[in-house]
């Protein structure tokens, strides 16, 4: 076979080509220590690679979700435990005022101090996120939630809450219904409340203790019974009492038409212990004939309106008329079951926060998990041998530098030389 001299140097010159492009290709990988760099050199490899990538910038993505979402729930939970700190102090505050040593001006002072915590209050039901959403908003976190008109707290925010997808098909809340946390607390203990009569002269006062009932108190629920406890004068000096029931809505009068002796007696000391409805209720200090209480199904009001509660009974006459003390420490003790009853429902919360914290942080897990098994997959489809790649540079410059300096050689020959 003839071979002519241009096909001679073309060929030598295609081969030198392919190997300056297989030196350089090295190069480039000792450069970037990945050895797939180019698609066409292994495309199932670098459609696997761009899988990887996706799924990386992926979990990548959600982990920062997650990260603000725990950001936001740290933040809320931090919060919650400054607003229930708050009802403890207020607590605290209204046990000092109703003690029988506390004179009127020392409790208006305290009043003057549980106005200052519910304003407080408001403020940090009112707190924002750094993002600028409202935490007790709902879902309506772009709103201010809590405004105080004529001396009343109203809601603006919604009962639901926003929701952030931190991973595929799961979302968590990031913040929470202020109707649920502040503006649906039962009275009272929960089940029942209790009151005392306005005419009132003596000097008792009515706790709610424990529910020793709890299928009685269901019934007296669906059927608004409330309970009417009566003093008049008993044998000699004695007190007698007479407790009567009835259905109705809790604060009518009809009760008093349909109503039923549940329990009689003599108030013979200066505490009394009953029980009816399901739930135990005990009077201290000594009742005035004509004295009345009345005790009904709990209803909904405000953690705002019970703090109020304990400023009204504390700003309350105590010196005159006869009874004016026990009715503004009866008002104050509801306050201070209700405030209970509202702090039961920020724990709740808080629990139910800190669950959703805790699925935060298993997914942040999770995700740390799958973006180093993705990126330990990805370096095995891109990294490259390094030592093995330098012998192959090394030998690939020696041979391109042997077949540059035999087609010098070559294509310096002439027959002119040997004539």
């Amino acid at each position: 076979m003839r071979i002519s001299t241009s096909q001679f140097f073309l060929s030598s010159l295609n081969d030198m080509l392919a190997q300056e492009g297989k030196v350089s290709q090295l190069n480039q990988q000792i450069a970037t220590g990945q050895t797939l760099t180019d698609a066409t050199q292994d495309p199932a490899g670098a459609a696997g690679v761009l899988n990887l990538a996706k799924q990386i910038a992926q979990v990548t993505t959600d982990g920062t979700t997650a990260q603000n979402s725990a950001n936001s729930v740290n933040e809320t939970l931090s919060v919650m435990n400054e607003i229930n700190n708050l009802l403890n102090q207020v607590r605290s505050t209204a046990l000092q005022g109703a003690a029988a040593t506390t004179p009127s001006a020392q409790r208006q002072a305290l009043a003057g101090q549980v106005q200052s915590s519910l304003a407080e209050l408001i403020q940090l039901a009112n707190t924002q996120l750094p993002n600028g959403q409202y935490i007790f908003g709902g879902s309506q976190s772009t709103n201010q939630p809590f405004q105080q008109l004529a001396g009343t707290v109203v809601y603006n925010g919604d009962a639901g809450v926003q929701n952030v997808e931190i991973a595929p098909a799961l979302q968590v809340p990031v913040t929470v219904s202020g109707q649920a946390a502040f503006m649906r607390v039962p009275d009272g203990n929960g089940s029942f409340a209790v009151s005392a009569g306005g005419a009132n002269t003596g000097q008792a006062v009515a706790t709610l203790g424990a529910v020793v009932n709890p299928a009685l108190v269901a019934t007296e629920h669906l059927n608004d019974t409330q309970f009417q406890v009566a003093f008049s004068a008993g044998p000699g000096t004695s007190i007698a009492y007479t407790v009567t029931s009835g259905t109705g809505a809790p604060g009518s009068p009809s009760f008093i038409a349909s109503s039923t002796v549940v329990a009689s007696g003599t108030y013979s000391g200066g505490s009394l212990g009953l029980s009816f409805g399901g739930v135990n209720v005990s009077f201290d200090g000594t009742p005035s004939a004509g004295d009345s209480f009345t005790v009904r199904t709990s209803q909904n009001t405000t953690v705002f309106q019970a703090i109020q509660d304990v400023i009204n009974g504390l700003n309350a006459p105590i010196d005159s008329p006869p009874g004016a003390r026990s009715i503004a420490d009866q008002m104050i003790q509801g306050s201070l079951s209700t405030l209970q009853q509202a702090q039961n429902s920020l724990l709740s919360t808080e629990a139910t926060m800190g669950t959703t914290l805790a699925e935060i942080n298993a997914v942040q897990a999770q995700d740390n998990n799958v973006t180093t098994a993705d990126q330990v997959a990805l370096g095995n489809l891109q990294g490259g041998n390094l030592p093995q790649t330098i012998m192959q540079f090394n030998a690939g410059v020696t041979a391109l530098q042997a077949a540059q300096a035999a087609y010098g050689k070559i294509s310096g020959l002439s027959l002119f030389n040997v004539i």
